[in-house]
């Protein structure tokens, strides 16, 4: 998988859903928010991935973000060996759905490592540590797994958690129909919360 994750990250596979306008700012320890899922395609069969979960190789994957406010975006695949940021975004107005690697496209589970990971991270502020940890695009899964820790232990947050106050996604989604068309996939979205930032990952076994 990795160098379908590098091609991505170096073409910027990204896909917006845009509408509102710019959110208030958000008090400093508040709660952050967000949707977010990963669809899972294996043959025929189409589901949301748990957040410890098996795949087979071949099976095809797809990343949706879709924050409660305006946030900074990241979202880290590692492996049993190395850490890729695939995308760093700053969310410049509320309502944007982040779509990985596009709504066109999948992640595609190649089996070159029993155990795929990915996390992302939602902050109101720049994360310096995930950016300094992975200035080369990659690093060592040692190095990045220390700031991972750090980051998910300053979440303070059980990530298996649903938060029960809703909140909408709206929006138009680009590339897949009429301007109003929306991913049917996002309905099925989960929300999870944490203190001042949000960590959620993902851990996959891959089966040969």
């Amino acid at each position: 998988m990795r160098q379908k994750l590098l091609r991505v990250f170096l073409l910027c596979l990204s896909v917006f859903l845009i509408s509102g306008g710019i959110s208030p700012v958000r008090a400093q320890g508040e709660n952050v928010r967000a949707k977010i899922g990963i669809q899972v395609r294996s043959g025929d069969q189409t589901r949301s991935a748990k957040t410890q979960d098996d795949l087979n190789v071949n099976d095809l994957i797809r990343i949706y973000v879709h924050p409660e406010e305006t946030s900074y975006i990241y979202v880290v695949h590692a492996d049993l060996n190395e850490a890729t940021l695939l995308n760093m975004v700053q969310q410049k107005s509320r309502s944007s759905t982040l779509v990985m690697p596009s709504l066109q496209e999948f992640y595609k589970v190649d089996g070159t490592s029993a155990k795929e990971t990915f996390t992302i991270i939602i902050s109101p502020e720049d994360l310096t540590e995930v950016t300094e940890v992975l200035k080369n695009g990659t690093a060592p899964y040692k190095k990045w797994a220390g700031v991972e820790e750090s980051l998910i232990t300053k979440s303070k947050i059980d990530l298996s958690q649903e938060v029960e106050k809703p909140f909408a996604i709206a929006g138009n989604v680009r590339g897949i129909g009429a301007a109003n068309d929306i991913d049917p996939f996002v309905n099925s979205l989960h929300i999870f919360s944490g203190k001042s930032l949000l960590v959620k990952k993902y851990e996959f076994r891959v089966k040969k």
